[in-house]
């Protein structure tokens, strides 16, 4: 079986090519390209298949993996990020109940509190209820409601922090499995949004 591994990174996107069935490795390096890293994925796999002459046709597989996410996490410089959840949810990805390293303890550092991914005046809520399992409607979604907010969040995201034109509108989506069509109705008109 032929193999390739990605991994792009912020500077330089890392190949490693393996043949189980023959025992050969092979590794490529290539300079990130930043403003499209799948350029930079597209010609490191063709610089990678050149350098150790495997034609394109017999690879099996292709793993990807990228830290360009992580290190924007981890750095707090990714984009200015948007959360519209149910009433009631506005703190969970904050609260984090089954993250905490010490469950009980009050006195404990936890990254994601004091740096979040999205802050608080980001999140924001609309009224809806969905029951599980089945995902049955419990209190209906207030359209009207829905664009209130979503244009108030997306105004407030573009004058108060926009460090950056890259602006990112996240759902959180509680019951998406049992009410998909809901989900991709008001993730579709969020994004036209952006």
């Amino acid at each position: 079986m032929r193999l390739i591994g990605v991994d792009v990174g912020g500077t330089f996107t890392d190949l490693v090519y393996a043949d189980t069935e023959a025992g050969q490795t092979g590794v490529h390096k290539i300079s990130t390209t930043p403003d499209d890293p799948s350029r930079g994925v597209v010609e490191g796999l063709t610089a990678l298949c050149d350098k150790y002459n495997i034609p394109r046709e017999t690879i099996d597989t292709v793993f990807h993996g990228t830290t360009i996410a992580t290190n924007a996490i981890l750095e707090h410089d990714g984009a200015v990020t948007g959360m519209i959840t149910t009433g009631g949810y506005r703190d969970i990805l904050h609260i984090g109940r089954h993250q905490r390293p010490q469950h009980y303890s009050i006195m404990q550092d936890i990254p994601w509190q004091d740096r979040p991914l999205v802050k608080r005046r980001h999140r924001k809520t609309v009224t809806e209820r969905l029951v599980p399992p089945k995902g049955d409607v419990l209190e209906p979604l207030d359209a009207v409601m829905l664009d209130l907010v979503r244009s108030r969040l997306m105004r407030r995201m573009r004058t108060k922090d926009a460090a950056t034109p890259e602006l990112v509108e996240a759902l959180a989506r509680i019951a998406q499995d049992v009410r998909p069509a809901r989900e991709r109705l008001v993730g579709h008109d969020s994004f036209r949004w952006i």
